[in-house]
């Protein structure tokens, strides 16, 4: 009965909703609040770490820990997670050893793994081992808010309704994207980013693990997505192009060949971007070092067709973009099933 009463609801929204006009659709005020209350009401996700476990409840959790860690090792060179079950890495590697060569150290020696168990919520008894799984981030710009990521304890359900939710809204607010060359403080863009907060409100009601702070966070994100695109792929993508096939086939500069495309304002949404490159000729502007990276190793003998095929590629694999929740997400949920983690506990006895 509970889930046929969401799936109507669901529908009537859609219904409200209609593809390509979901901008027209606003979320009245006592509806917004009575979304917002149902969203307060669920749990947030952990964030204060509690009670500290003794030292043999610690060393348990160290030896599991460090399972995981062989298992992932074995797993790289090729052995089956069929022949890496708990028993028999145990016979290989009895207590001892677990602690002389795998508690603490640094078992990622060529610097592959992107993951770790972190060590200060190892000592924790109401935290599983999902929740003490890790990614690292890089150079410190792969995502774009590592800290609260890799301190937000949410149960593999409650992630794996996340995506869930995240492409629903990537879907029913793609309309914002239109809005995107309007001012962050202007009013058209307030309105319209509150327009589709309210939607992306009402769209979690049907999500039950959602709560306001994973609502918000997916909301910003898909903000944090779209304008990256629009702005840094979709309209670099033949900007590059025109770029490279005058600087290829006329063999003149980049500069040179942005003063041309200038003059007939072929791009007006980088058109202030242009200028200013022109006006500051010693300055290697951001721009430059996106062309430069996008065309690497193009020649200037490939035809326009293929030229136009690899800078599509480049801008869309090549061009530096932080990683939001959702990704961060996906890639936990993976190596946690790569390693053998139970997904589906809470929390580990000890």
């Amino acid at each position: 009965m509970v889930h046929g009463r969401r799936k109507a609801r669901r529908e009537r929204a859609t219904a409200r909703t209609p593809s390509g006009s979901q901008d027209n659709y606003k979320v009245g005020d006592d509806d917004f609040r009575k979304h917002l209350a149902v969203l307060c009401s669920r749990p947030r996700p952990i964030t204060v770490v509690g009670p500290r476990m003794d030292w043999e409840q610690q060393r348990k959790v160290y030896e599991r820990l460090a399972l995981y860690r062989i298992r992932a090792r074995k797993r790289r060179e090729g052995v089956s997670i069929d022949k890496l079950d708990d028993r028999t890495l145990k016979e290989e590697y009895p207590p001892q050893a677990l602690e002389e060569a795998y508690y603490f150290s640094d078992y990622d020696q060529d610097g592959t793994i992107d993951w770790y168990f972190d060590p200060d919520l190892s000592v924790h008894s109401y935290l599983s081992d999902y929740h003490r799984l890790v990614l690292k981030n890089g150079d410190g710009t792969r995502y774009l808010d590592w800290e609260k990521y890799c301190s937000w304890f949410t149960t593999y359900e409650t992630d794996e309704e996340y995506l869930k939710y995240f492409e629903e809204i990537s879907k029913r607010i793609k309309w914002i994207k239109r809005y995107m060359e309007f001012e962050g403080g202007s009013p058209e863009w307030i309105s319209m980013e509150a327009i589709g907060f309210r939607q992306a409100v009402e769209i979690a009601v049907d999500f039950p693990h959602m709560s306001y702070d994973l609502v918000f966070t997916a909301y910003m994100d898909h903000i944090s997505n779209t304008r990256f695109d629009y702005f840094d792929r979709e309209e670099t993508d033949p900007l590059l192009f025109e770029i490279w096939k005058r600087a290829a086939k006329q063999k003149i500069t980049f500069r040179k060949a942005l003063d041309q495309i200038q003059q007939v304002n072929m791009f007006p949404r980088h058109e202030k971007c242009i200028q200013f490159i022109l006006d500051n000729s010693s300055t290697y502007t951001r721009l430059q070092y996106t062309f430069d990276t996008c065309v690497e190793g193009i020649s200037d003998e490939t035809p326009e067709d293929e030229g136009r095929m690899l800078i599509t590629k480049a801008v869309w694999s090549k061009l530096h973009k932080e990683k939001t929740w959702d990704e961060y997400i996906k890639e936990k949920i993976q190596i946690a099933k790569h390693i053998g983690l139970d997904l589906q506990a809470t929390c580990i006895p000890i």
